[in-house]
C-alpha cells in the first residue's frame, strides 16, 4: 500500500494499482508483455514502496542460441504510485542461472535510499540501486562458501541471511548481518544453528524462525548486545506450515485450517484454534482481531485475545481458479480489509460486518 492505493502483483502482472476509495483499477504493469503464459517466470512480486514509487521488477526470458534452455534477464524497476510511469529502470541479472529481485523470496529489499537487491549473472552479489536513479550505487559479493542467501529488510533496515548446509538439519548454520546501506559493507554478523529465516523485529529483537520447519522453535537476536535467545513452542507447532509476526505475536499455521498464537518473548501459546480456512496465507491484524483468508477469498476472523472466530466472508468463484496454493498476504486500513483471490482479483469487505 503507497498513499491512497493498493498496490498488487501476480500471474505476468509486475504491478498494479487499485484506487482504496472505489477499488478502481488505474494502471497495470506486465511483468513481461511477450512471455507466453507457460513460463514460470510470470509471476510478478512487489519488491517495495517509497516516496511515491513503487519498486517491481521484470523477466525478459529467450532461448538460447543452441536450444540448450532459456536465458534470464531481470531488471527492477521503479514505478510512479499514481501513474505507472517507469522512472527507471535497471538491469541486475543476465543468464541462465540468474536469480530473480523477487522480495517474497529473498531477492530484494525497500530501504528509505533504494532497492537492495541479488545481482550478477549467478546472483553471487548484492547491490544498492539509488532511489532517484536508479544507478548501482555499491554492489558487494555474497560471503563465500554459503548455500543459499536471503535479503531481508525490518524496520528499514536490511539484513543478509546466509545459509551453510541447509539441508543437513544438524549441520545447517546460518549467519544474520545487518548491511550498512551508506556503503553496503556488514555492520555485524551472529551465527546461529539452523537454516533460518527472519519473520521480523519485535521490540528491539529480530525474530527467526526455522526456514523449512517453521514450528520447530524460535530465536531472538538482541540487537543492542547481539545476543541470541533460543525460544521453545509447543510440540503441536512442528506441524506448521507456516509462520507470521504481527503486531507482537508469531501465529503458526496450517494446511488444514489450524493457527496457534505464540508469544515470540516467551515461547507460550497463547491459544490454539481452527480458522476454518484452508491453505491461509499471511494474515493481517489489527488490535483487536487477526484474519486469514484461503486462496479463493474465503476470509475469518478470529479475537486475537482467545482466537475464537468471531466472523466469516465467503469465498468467491467469480475469477477463475487461484494459481497460488495458498491465500495472498492480507492488507488492512482503518476499518477495510483487502483480500486477493483466484486469478489476479481483488474484493474488500468492512471487518465491523464480519
Amino acid at each position: 500500500m503507497v498513499d491512497t492505493s493498493l498496490l498488487c502483483a501476480g500471474a505476468q502482472v509486475m504491478a498494479t494499482r487499485f484506487d482504496l476509495a472505489g477499488g478502481r483499477n488505474t494502471w497495470t504493469r506486465l511483468v513481461d508483455a511477450t512471455a507466453p503464459e507457460s513460463l514460470t517466470s510470470d509471476e510478478g512480486s512487489i519488491i517495495g514502496t517509497g516516496r511515491g514509487r513503487v519498486y517491481a521488477y521484470q523477466v525478459d526470458e529467450r532461448e538460447m542460441a543452441d536450444g540448450a534452455g532459456p536465458l534470464f534477464t531481470y531488471t527492477v524497476s521503479a514505478l510512479a504510485a499514481g501513474t505507472g510511469k517507469v522512472l527507471w529502470r535497471t538491469e541486475t541479472a543476465d543468464g541462465q542461472t540468474a536469480s530473480a529481485p523477487d522480495g517474497r523470496q529473498g531477492g530484494a529489499v525497500a530501504v528509505p535510499e533504494g532497492v537492495i537487491t541479488s545481482y550478477g549473472a549467478q546472483g553471487e552479489q548484492y547491490a544498492l540501486l539509488d532511489t532517484g536513479t536508479g544507478e548501482v550505487r555499491w554492489k558487494r559479493p555474497e560471503p563465500q562458501g554459503a548455500d543459499n542467501c536471503l535479503l531481508r529488510a525490518a524496520a528499514e533496515r536490511a539484513y543478509l541471511i546466509c545459509t551453510t548446509g541447509r539441508w543437513e538439519q544438524d549441520t545447517a548454520r546460518t549467519t544474520v548481518s545487518e548491511i550498512g546501506t551508506a556503503d553496503g559493507k556488514l555492520r555485524w554478523t551472529v551465527e546461529t544453528k539452523g537454516a533460518q529465516d527472519l519473520l521480523g523485529r519485535d521490540g528491539g529483537s529480530l525474530v527467526l524462525a526455522g526456514a523449512y520447519s517453521p514450528g520447530n522453535g524460535l530465536t531472538l537476536l538482541d540487537l543492542s548486545s547481539r545476543r541470541l535467545t533460543a525460544v521453545r513452542v509447543s510440540a503441536k507447532q512442528a506441524e506448521a506450515s507456516g509462520a507470521h509476526l504481527r503486531r507482537g505475536t508469531v501465529y503458526f499455521t496450517r494446511g488444514s485450517g489450524g493457527v496457534s498464537a505464540v508469544s515470540p518473548r516467551t515461547g507460550r501459546t497463547l491459544w490454539d484454534s481452527n480458522s476454518t480456512v484452508e491453505q491461509q496465507g499471511p494474515p493481517a491484524a489489527s488490535a483487536t482481531h487477526v484474519y486469514f483468508a484461503s486462496p479463493t477469498g474465503r476470509v475469518a476472523a478470529l479475537n486475537v485475545s482467545t482466537g475464537k472466530i468471531e466472523g466469516t466472508s465467503a469465498g468467491r468463484d467469480d475469477s477463475g481458479e487461484p494459481d497460488n496454493t495458498s491465500g495472498a498476504a492480507l492488507t488492512l486500513v482503518g476499518d477495510a480489509l483487502y483480500v486477493p483471490y483466484g486469478d489476479r482479483s481483488v474484493y474488500t469487505l468492512d471487518v465491523r460486518t464480519l
